[in-house]
């Protein structure tokens, strides 16, 4: 599978056990969209409809959080599939741990990693070289065991 973004060049393969998409954007919030569009279609595609939609919004607190805690480099987005899980990684210019912050009632934004946190089986960030991180999160695939995650 191939899809085009508005602003990235997007790669996938598919072999055996593994499924992957790789899409690069500009940091530039209308992209979220498309890139949520993608990582449902993938997973749909891929035949593990049923964990689509948890990631699809996923997908839109991370790479939106990127792009607004990030510096002006780009955001890229990997989407994997391999024995019981589906992983999200984003990467961005923010070297930063990223934080949950406890917002207040008439904040209108803070809640993306408490939603990321309340839907993923597990998530969590790893420095990257040259000032990157990459922040990611995970969901077990349906019919899998615990033991079978990775």
């Amino acid at each position: 599978m191939t899809a085009t973004l508005p602003s990235g060049e997007p790669a996938s393969v598919g072999t055996g056990l593994q499924q992957a998409i790789c899409v690069d954007i500009a940091p530039q919030l209308h992209l979220v969209a498309p890139v949520r569009h993608a990582v449902v279609a993938a997973l749909r595609l891929w035949g593990v409809p049923e964990v689509a939609d948890d990631m699809g919004l996923i997908a839109t607190e991370l790479v939106a959080n990127a792009i607004h805690h990030g510096n002006p480099g780009g955001v890229t987005a990997i989407l994997t599939v391999q024995n019981s899980d589906a992983v999200l990684e984003v990467e961005d210019d923010n070297g930063g741990r990223p934080a949950i912050r406890q917002a207040t009632e008439v904040d209108e934004g803070g809640r993306g990693l408490i939603l990321v946190q309340a839907l993923a089986d597990r998530w969590g960030y790893r420095p990257g070289s040259c000032g990157r991180k990459t922040v990611w999160a995970s969901l077990a695939l349906p019919g899998a065991r615990p033991e079978d995650a990775s």
